[in-house]
């Protein structure tokens, strides 16, 4: 049976709330705040200070409401979340175990949740803590304005709930939305997205009309993983399980979704593919305004919540704000999984100010020639790896979060004619600026590993080497030198 963090999940977002008040790392902020363009100007202030997370307790025109953002304030913050620092942990061990099942073993049994001790972290029926409001709308909830030309008011960290036709598998993603009235808004899913994806299922069975839930409000770890690129057919309820160490408490919707029992709002409704609409222009995390383009419109016709509600919103812009750390989090939690499948895989770095989805660092484990960009293929074949514009791939002596090595090893093992490799026509991030015709833009891959003989028609010369007795000598005469120095 699988073994899981010992770190005691949290209930909901108010557990997590306290948890940080009582570490003396909640600032509660008692000023009266807008929604149009104060919180999220106070917030990327904040993020950019590493100020950890913000409660709004006086919205303007907003009685009632509080206001939570800067949750992910930092890498520190996941480390809180998920109570360990580090965090490729919480996939080592259960790929561990995963991979430790014979498949013989697989043949003879009738539950692989039970063989896999599954049935701790899936999702458990619980009575929800939100009732119905009949006077709520979608104006009613304090949205945020984020940037000057932003098209208007957004739900910018809400979780969009969506459930595949046919295999029942839950999908959780962070998509903005753009509140149009009191009851629509635009999602903003892109092509590629699971949301999307699901959306096209229901269209082939001759459905236009796709059942969703927005929900607002939930234990981070659940945000945290409605953010990740959890692999499809994976239900991200059973893997914010897996995170978390427990399941999670869900309800039951009148439409057959299921959504997290403790929220603080709920909306439900429908998406309307036969009607769409333009969205944006928007300030997102590339640091430009999205051009306007047409997507679907969510129809209101629920609204849930609980008593005396916190909503969670967040800010983006320039890096690195809320989803850099995110990023980095995702870097070090699906490492292992991308290790799995690229054995020669050593490390990888998703620089913060990279923009997650624009550079990549990859050092491997070289055996053969030619074998860089075979990695680079096979990443730029996995999942969210799939939209990275650049990746750069390095031996494995190369520490891939030290850009100065990385910088050393471009330098000194590229030659550009044969080790750049530049893609045409391939995915790519449809919130790029430089695209001209998202989502299809070109790639670049750069092999700075060392090369074979096969691979530049002669032997690699010598990397210069230390005589070891003369560098111990060194070394001793050296440190009398700085301790003679230091106390000088």
């Amino acid at each position: 049976m699988l073994k899981y963090s010992n770190h005691m999940a949290f209930k909901d977002l108010r557990e997590y709330i306290e948890f940080m008040k009582k570490k003396g790392k909640l600032i509660e902020v008692d000023d009266e705040v807008s929604v149009d363009l104060e919180i999220a100007e106070i917030t990327r202030k904040a993020t950019y200070a590493h100020l950890p997370p913000l409660l709004f307790k006086r919205v303007k025109n907003y009685e009632n409401w509080k206001i939570v953002s800067n949750i992910f304030y930092s890498i520190e913050s996941l480390y809180e979340i998920f109570g360990t620092n580090k965090l490729e942990s919480i996939s080592e061990g259960f790929l561990s175990n995963l991979s430790n099942m014979p498949i013989t073993f697989f043949d003879k049994i009738k539950s692989l949740r039970e063989i896999l001790g599954l049935g701790k972290v899936m999702p458990k029926a619980k009575s929800p803590s939100f009732k119905e409001e009949k006077n709520l709308d979608l104006t009613k909830i304090p949205a945020i304005k984020t940037w000057p030309k932003d098209a208007g008011r957004y739900l910018t960290f809400s979780i969009t709930i969506t459930k595949d036709p046919e295999t029942d598998v839950h999908n959780l993603s962070v998509y903005r939305v753009q509140i149009l009235n009191e009851k629509e808004a635009i999602i903003h899913w892109q092509a590629f997205k699971r949301g999307a994806l699901t959306a096209k299922k229901y269209l082939e069975k001759g459905i236009s009309k796709i059942p969703i839930a927005v929900v607002t409000g939930v234990d981070p770890a659940i945000a945290f993983t409605a953010a990740s690129p959890v692999p499809h057919g994976i239900d991200k309820y059973m893997f914010a399980g897996i995170l978390r160490g427990e399941g999670i408490d869900v309800a039951e919707l009148d439409n057959q979704l299921l959504v997290p029992s403790h929220s603080e709002v709920v909306l439900t409704g429908y998406v309307d593919l036969n009607d769409m609409r333009l969205e944006g222009p928007f300030g997102d995390h590339m640091g430009y305004y999205t051009p306007a383009d047409y997507y679907p419109v969510f129809k209101l016709e629920r609204v849930y919540i609980r008593e005396d509600p916190i909503f969670h919103v967040t800010s983006v812009g320039k890096p690195p704000l809320e989803d850099a750390w995110i990023g980095k989090a995702v870097e070090r939690i699906f490492l292992p999984f991308a290790k799995m499948l690229v054995p020669e895989l050593i490390d990888m770095n998703l620089p913060e100010y990279g923009l997650f989805t624009g550079i990549g660092i990859f050092s491997i484990k070289k055996y053969y020639p030619g074998q860089a960009k075979r990695v680079m293929m096979a990443l730029w074949g996995t999942g969210q790896l799939s939209l990275l514009k650049i990746i750069i791939v390095v031996d494995q002596d190369i520490d891939v979060h030290d850009i100065n090595q990385v910088i050393y090893a471009i330098a000194a093992n590229v030659d550009p004619k044969r080790d750049v490799w530049v893609i045409e026509n391939a995915l790519t991030d449809s919130l790029d600026p430089s695209v001209p015709f998202p989502p299809l833009g070109s790639k670049l891959g750069i092999d700075a590993t060392r090369k074979f003989k096969e691979e530049m028609g002669k032997e690699w010369p010598e990397e210069v080497r230390s005589d070891e007795v003369v560098a111990k000598k060194a070394d001793q005469i050296l440190n009398k030198i700085i301790k003679r120095y230091q106390t000088s």
